[in-house]
C-alpha cells in the first residue's frame, strides 16, 4: 500500500475533518442505508458542590421480553428448521442498571476509584466535571456509577473484575474518551444507547473474556477514533448502527481520528459499523483471520473519504468470504 508523506496525511486529515463537519451539518440522505485513551493525571480527587439545575432523571432500563405461546404444539415446528443460535446476533438480555436514588450534585475535579471503599464516594451525585478512573481487581461491578449522567472528561476502566459495565448505561454526555482495557472477567460491553456523541475516542482493548460489543445505537458521532484491538475471544461488533461520522476532531496528544480493529482472532462481524458515512483518519482493520474481507470492503465502500485518500490497512482478514 502506498504510504503518503506527512504533508499529504496532514492535508488529507484536515480536508476529511472539514468534509465530515459539513456532512454532520447538512445531514445524510434518508435513503442511505496501539492506542490508549488520553486522560488527565492530576492528583485532585474533586470537591462536592450542589448543582441546583441538575435534576435530570436517568433513563429507565428497558426490558426485552420474549413472547411464548404455551399452547403451541409440535405440529407448528418445522423439523428441518435450524434452531442453532447465530453467533453474530445479539441474544443477551442486556439492561441498563437502574439508579436507586437520582443525585443532584456536581463532583468537581477528577475522581479515582481504586478500592471497594471508594465506590460510595459518588452517592448523591449526577455529574462529574473531570475524569473518572476505575482500576482495582476488587471492583467487580460498576453499578455504583448508575446515577451518573454526565462526565466532562475521560472514563477509564482498567483491571477490574466486573463482567459488564452496565453501570455506565445512564450516561447521556461524555466529553472525553471511554477506555475499557485489561478487565479479565468482562464478557460484554453494552448499554450506551443514551449517548449521542463521544467527545474523544472509544477504546476497547486486551479484554481476555470479551465476546460482544453492542448497545451504542444512539451514538451518531465520535470525535476521535475507535480502537478495538487484541480481544482474543471477541466475536461481534454490532452496536454502532447509527454512527454517522468518526474522527471529526483533529488528532491530539498521539491520538488520531482512526478506525482500528486489529488482532481479534475470533472476530466474525463488524456489521454494526457498516452504515458509517465518514472517517477523518485511517481505516486499519487487519489481522482478524475469521472476519470476511467482503464485510470489510462493504464498510470501505461507505467511507468515500478513505477510498479517496487510500490510507490504512486491511490485510490479514479472511479472503475466502
Amino acid at each position: 500500500m502506498h504510504r503518503p508523506s506527512y504533508r499529504q496525511i496532514l492535508s488529507a486529515r484536515t480536508g476529511a475533518a472539514v468534509a465530515i463537519v459539513a456532512l454532520l451539518t447538512t445531514g445524510c440522505p434518508a435513503d442511505d442505508g496501539d492506542a490508549t485513551a488520553t486522560a488527565a493525571t492530576g492528583d485532585a480527587t474533586g470537591s462536592p458542590t450542589t448543582d441546583p439545575d441538575s435534576s435530570t432523571a436517568p433513563a429507565t432500563a428497558s426490558e426485552s421480553e420474549t413472547d411464548t405461546n404455551p399452547t403451541t404444539t409440535g405440529d407448528d415446528t418445522d423439523p428441518t428448521e435450524d434452531t442453532t443460535a447465530d453467533p453474530t446476533s445479539d441474544t443477551s438480555a442486556a439492561m441498563v442498571v437502574d439508579c436507586p436514588t437520582p443525585g443532584k450534585m456536581l463532583w468537581e475535579g477528577d475522581i479515582y476509584i481504586d478500592s471497594v471503599e471508594d465506590m460510595s464516594l459518588l452517592e448523591g451525585y449526577a455529574e462529574i466535571d473531570g475524569d473518572v478512573k476505575i482500576f482495582d481487581p476488587a471492583i467487580d461491578s460498576l453499578d455504583f456509577m448508575a446515577c451518573i449522567t454526565s462526565v466532562t472528561g475521560n472514563i477509564q476502566v482498567f483491571g477490574t473484575t466486573a463482567p459488564d459495565i452496565a453501570g455506565l448505561g445512564n450516561l447521556t454526555t461524555l466529553g472525553g474518551s471511554l477506555s475499557v482495557s485489561e478487565n479479565p472477567n468482562l464478557v460484554e460491553v453494552y448499554g450506551f444507547d443514551g449517548l449521542a456523541e463521544v467527545g474523544g475516542a472509544v477504546i476497547i482493548t486486551k479484554n481476555p473474556a470479551l465476546t460482544g460489543i453492542f448497545g451504542f445505537d444512539g451514538l451518531g458521532e465520535i470525535k476521535l477514533g475507535i480502537n478495538i484491538d487484541e480481544n482474543p475471544v471477541l466475536t461481534q461488533v454490532t452496536g454502532f448502527d447509527n454512527l454517522v461520522a468518526l474522527g471529526t476532531m483533529p488528532g491530539m496528544a498521539g491520538n488520531y481520528p482512526d478506525l482500528s480493529i486489529t488482532y481479534n482472532p475470533e472476530l466474525l462481524t463488524i456489521q454494526g459499523l457498516v452504515g458509517m458515512k465518514a472517517l477523518g483518519g485511517q481505516m486499519v482493520i487487519q489481522a482478524n483471520p475469521k472476519l470476511c474481507i467482503s464485510e470489510v470492503e462493504s464498510l470501505a465502500d461507505m467511507l468515500e473519504q478513505w477510498i479517496q485518500d487510500m490510507m490504512g490497512d486491511t490485510t490479514g482478514n479472511n479472503n475466502d468470504c
